[in-house]
């Protein structure tokens, strides 16, 4: 049994539609959002594991090269690496330049919107020390941490404020600086 053929749109309709259609651009499309509300906007642009955990690598671990984030423990796959890697840039957490040792690689880093998730990787690491047994972190960190977290996530912080991109002048009593690693 056939289907009755759809009868073409009046006349009316068929100018209409050509009227508001809008022609193909090379323009990048209009991003568009669920809501404005503001957790719903930094969830979208870091509401998966995997963006978090790259900045995680970037600002606990020191990592700042694809292959370093394919050798984290979490074993993240390259297509999803690629993906994450691309959304974190044009959301404007992360930057990548070309490596000057070679061209076909790049290095990442956190720009100072990036950063600023530092009190938020603080409250996640937190969360999970207290209702994940298995959660592994140095007792010291731990402790550090809770004592004042907003105090903790400054220091996290400051390798990627414009200022601390600035070398001061260290004087003879300046206190050697230490590297802060949660992992």
């Amino acid at each position: 049994m056939k289907k009755p053929a759809k009868a073409p749109p009046a006349k009316g309709v068929r100018k209409a539609a050509q009227k508001t259609a809008k022609p193909a651009s090379k323009a990048a499309p209009q991003k568009t959002h669920r809501s404005l509300c503001p957790i719903n906007l930094t969830l979208e642009a870091v509401g998966d594991r995997w963006s978090m955990l790259i900045v995680r690598d970037l600002m606990l671990r020191g990592h700042s090269s694809y292959q370093g984030f394919l050798r984290a423990e979490e074993k993240i796959a390259t297509n999803i690496l690629a993906d994450r890697l691309v959304k974190l840039e044009q959301n404007g957490l992360i930057t990548k330049v070309a490596d000057p040792a070679d061209k076909r690689k790049f290095i990442y880093a956190l720009t100072e919107r990036g950063a600023d998730l530092a009190p938020i990787l603080v409250e996640l690491a937190l969360y999970g020390l207290k209702y994940e047994p298995m959660a592994n972190m140095a007792k010291e960190v731990i402790l550090d941490m809770q004592k004042n977290k907003q105090i903790f996530a400054q220091r996290l912080t400051r390798n990627f404020t414009p200022k601390a991109k600035e070398k001061p002048v260290k004087k003879k009593e300046d206190p050697v600086e230490e590297t802060l690693s949660l992992f």
